[in-house]
């Protein structure tokens, strides 16, 4: 008896919410290194698949058949579209015809309004660089004047070297820019077979949407069809909403930028609005990259304009945050901020600034797998609630 009393008295002296703190702690720790670990795989992965060059076997593999590949894709993005069309009565056949129509006639005109244009606005940006450099020279040295004047040092080597780094960038922007614009459009226009093909391929494959994707699982052993299914259930849900969402508010973007950036006055309003749309596309950063690009052709022109485009710039992206996303954004990728900033770091290092646009449901879409794996296999355990 006086042991159990001794073992209650224990107990009841025990800092309870202190304990909770404790374990609450040490799971967040847990969450971090599992995030860690999520990153580590991809990273080693990427490295892995280079260095035995893999990645160039499997691109050349996807490149043979990404018309079927992005063919599902565009069924897969239609699909949902096609089906509530199907469910007010009208005929899948019609709907799925009409659906197309429309996106043809949209793709139609905004390349017969935007190509010429972007090469127009290409040209005027290529012309407004030396005034950007020399603006950006003029104020980077007021900034090194006032520097060695507060820390009395003698800082013009770094300043030497600091201007030779924008004069070559402002050479390069100047030779590779038009060429890097004539590369993508001759790309593009090089790729028209492998284009019409997969929107053909994403025709027929909207007709009978859930029986292709049926059929992509019949392809693996019997075994295999059953998660394989739930898996791409769940990656379907964990991605589609979110793409949904970001493709629909990046148009918005673009509109109301190219509207607000030709009232404004500022140059190649619809290359630097098409710009700021797909920058907007990477979480965090890449609102920062889109206003940096555009602050800086506006104060070449004028501070007023420049002022007013930074300005513009805060507005929609006040517009963005409290209005469009919570309307359009029915799913979220469900993924820690540090999650996000880490992923960008990796696919932006690999891959460029098309990486950093796709690594946030890239890496929603390896959570997911991970999470699967690891309630059939009890890995970690970590999704065992």
């Amino acid at each position: 008896m006086k042991k159990e009393k001794d073992n209650i008295s224990k107990i009841k002296k025990l800092d309870i919410p202190k304990l909770n703190n404790l374990l609450g702690v040490g799971n967040n720790i847990l969450k971090i290194l599992y995030v860690l670990l999520i990153l580590l795989l991809v990273y080693l992965g990427i490295i892995l698949l280079k260095e035995f060059n893999v990645l160039s076997i499997v691109l050349k593999i996807l490149s043979v058949i990404s018309p079927l590949f992005i063919g599902f894709i565009i069924a897969w993005l239609l699909n949902p579209l096609v089906t509530k069309l199907t469910n007010r009565g009208l005929n899948r056949t019609i709907s799925v015809i009409l659906i197309y129509v429309l996106l043809i006639i949209f793709l139609y005109l905004f390349t017969l309004v935007a190509v010429p244009a972007l090469a127009n606005q290409i040209k005027d940006i290529v012309g407004t660089i030396p005034t950007i450099l020399s603006d950006l020279k003029a104020w980077v040295e007021g900034i090194f004047d006032k520097i060695s004047d507060m820390s009395l040092e003698n800082l013009d080597t770094t300043k030497t070297h600091f201007f030779e780094s924008i004069e070559k960038l402002g050479t390069n922007l100047q030779t590779n820019l038009p060429q890097t614009a004539l590369n993508i459009i001759s790309s593009l226009v090089s790729g028209v077979g492998i284009i019409l093909l997969s929107f053909i391929v994403g025709f027929y494959m909207l007709f009978n949407f859930n029986e292709v994707s049926n059929g992509f699982i019949k392809l693996l052993p019997k075994r295999w069809r059953k998660d394989a299914d739930m898996l791409l259930s769940q990656i379907s849900t964990t991605t589609y909403g979110y793409v949904k969402g970001t493709l629909i508010i990046s148009l918005i973007l673009m509109i109301i930028s190219l509207i607000g950036f030709a009232i404004i006055g500022l140059k190649a309003p619809l290359l630097i609005a098409m710009f700021c749309a797909i920058t907007n596309l990477i979480p965090y950063i890449g609102p920062y990259m889109g206003a940096a690009v555009a602050g800086l052709v506006g104060f070449s022109q004028s501070n007023v304009i420049g002022i007013l485009t930074l300005v513009f710039i805060l507005i929609i992206q006040t517009l963005e945050g409290n209005f469009l996303t919570p309307l359009f954004m029915s799913k979220k990728m469900n993924l820690h901020p540090v999650t996000i900033l880490i992923s960008l770091l990796i696919f932006g290092y690999f891959f460029g600034i098309i990486g950093m646009v796709i690594a946030t449901p890239l890496t929603a879409l390896l959570k997911t797998l991970f999470n699967f794996l690891d309630q059939k296999y009890k890995f970690f355990e970590y999704t065992k609630d």
